[in-house]
């Protein structure tokens, strides 16, 4: 993605404008080659096109605006990337799908103000939990701090700077130079628990803007802040590590994040591999940079259609360096055999967006018929006439469309899927006509389960009451205004 950041600040640019305009879909647009490839791999997240891509010899850049962002792709090196205006998703040849959140600091202005110094850090008030696990803020004094507790003043907890460890840059894209800081607490025995401290510059005066605990006597070699984003080079503890003395160097990034310092997460899917044939029950396996919140993931299974065969969570279990490792199996249920696609997702730990995700195309094993039937049922077409893919919609949405071949009992289902790709709401739209031909459908929907506007994927869907098995499904994306 180096490479792409020059090329990609225009881009983001546009993709904010097509955002907050909701463009109009062309009627005759199509995707292609790598950028096919992409939106296959994410299609709720790319949207629908909205002109046909075009390519630029001067730049040797080639884009295509659709509902939700802008797509392109860099002749230099071969990239392929869809940004939203807020995250950057990037496709490697190999299959694996990487995404990052847009480095903010390249839409700062250029000549980005720095006010704050280490003198500034030096004397700063912060909060630390000198007090059991609640902050208490103290006044730093040429770097040191001493708090007395205790009958009679005896008890002593020293804080300080650490080696006066110190990076300057800009945390919340406001063009102003903030600071992070390596601060350590010491209540008196052998143990000296060592913290991330953020600052904002807030008038040309340091004011603490989140904390994060990196262990205890970890050691930081080197600290610098770039696109919003701090990374630590530090030495934390192995296997056979004495407290006194670790040895495993590791290098971890955060970002300040509503009053807090959160690990920067990424993924990397290991199993299956690419064009791999797997059925039911095959095991995903792949690492994170850092350990969930939740302590697992969730996974999607699409069948060809984007309908969703499978979903549920994956447990991961937590390594020597704060990262993440898991391998468990999944479950899906596919009625036919084919291209299909699994999708691994970490939450973000506040909201229902997601952190980071990575999928796989894969081909699908049928689940086996077991009941004496020698064939499934027929596959319907089945149409969704409204909302239209990129509408802007309130709390209640109507969907309306027809289906081939009568459902079962008349019945269709409707899913409702936030921006992550977590299933909020479910239930039954009934439709009209006879058992023996085509059918109609109308219902208003609440959209339940979704707290803040974004994008929203509605699902409809034909399920054999056999087996359960996925018979033909179509969806839509649609923009949630809130409410």
């Amino acid at each position: 993605m180096k490479s792409t950041k020059k090329p990609l600040l225009l881009l983001i640019v546009v993709a904010s404008l097509l955002l907050g305009a909701q463009p109009a879909l062309a009627d005759d647009c199509t995707f292609q080659l790598g950028f096919k490839t992409l939106r296959d791999l994410i299609p709720d997240i790319v949207g629908d096109c909205v002109d046909n891509e075009s390519h630029n010899p001067e730049t040797g850049e080639t884009r295509q605006p659709t509902t939700n962002g802008t797509l392109v792709w860099i002749k230099a090196d071969n990239s392929t990337s869809f940004t939203d205006g807020e995250r950057i998703w990037s496709y490697s040849p190999d299959g694996s799908l990487n995404v990052e959140s847009l480095p903010s600091s390249e839409l700062a202005p250029a000549d980005s103000e720095s006010r704050l110094t280490l003198e500034h850090l030096r004397n700063a008030e912060y909060r630390l939990p000198l007090i059991g696990d609640e902050e208490t803020p103290i006044r730093f004094v040429d770097g040191q701090a001493l708090i007395q507790l205790g009958e009679g003043a005896t008890e002593r907890v020293h804080a300080g700077l650490v080696d006066d460890m110190i990076a300057f840059g800009d945390l919340d894209d406001d063009g102003v130079a903030d600071a992070v800081a390596v601060v350590y607490v010491n209540y008196g025995g052998t143990g000296t628990f060592i913290h991330l401290v953020a600052f904002l510059d807030r008038d040309g005066a340091p004011v603490q803007a989140g904390r994060v605990l990196l262990g205890d006597r970890a050691r930081v070699e080197s600290m610098a802040i770039s696109s919003g984003e701090i990374s630590a080079n530090m030495l934390t503890h192995g296997p056979d590590d004495g407290l006194c003395c670790p040895s495993l160097n590791v290098t971890r990034k955060f970002q300040l994040q509503a009053g807090r310092i959160a690990s920067v997460q990424s993924l990397v899917l290991e199993a299956p591999l690419p064009g791999q044939t797997v059925a039911s029950g095959v095991e995903v396996r792949g690492r994170t940079s850092t350990l969930p919140p939740s302590g697992s993931l969730t996974y999607l299974v699409y069948d060809a259609r984007g309908g969703v065969i499978g979903m549920g969570r994956i447990p991961v279990s937590a390594g020597l360096d704060h990262s993440g490792a898991f391998a468990e199996p999944i479950e899906f249920n596919s009625g036919a055999g084919g291209p299909g696609r699994i999708e691994v997702i970490d939450e973000h730990w506040t909201e229902s967006s997601p952190l980071a995700t990575t999928a796989v195309q894969v081909v699908l094993e049928a689940a086996p018929i077991t009941d004496g039937r020698t064939s499934r049922e027929p596959t319907p077409e089945l149409v969704l006439e409204a909302p239209l893919s990129g509408a802007t919609v309130g709390p209640e949405v109507e969907l309306r469309g027809r289906i081939s071949i009568m459902p079962f009992e008349k019945n269709l289902t409707y899913h409702i899927y936030d921006q992550t790709g977590m299933m909020v709401g479910e239930s039954y739209i009934s439709v009209e006509g006879d058992y023996d031909g085509p059918g109609t459908f109308v219902k208003s929907i609440p959209l339940t389960g979704i707290y803040a506007a974004g994008p929203v994927r509605i699902e409809v869907r034909d399920e054999s009451v056999v087996d359960g098995a996925l018979i033909v499904s179509t969806s839509v994306t649609v923009f949630f205004a809130g409410g």
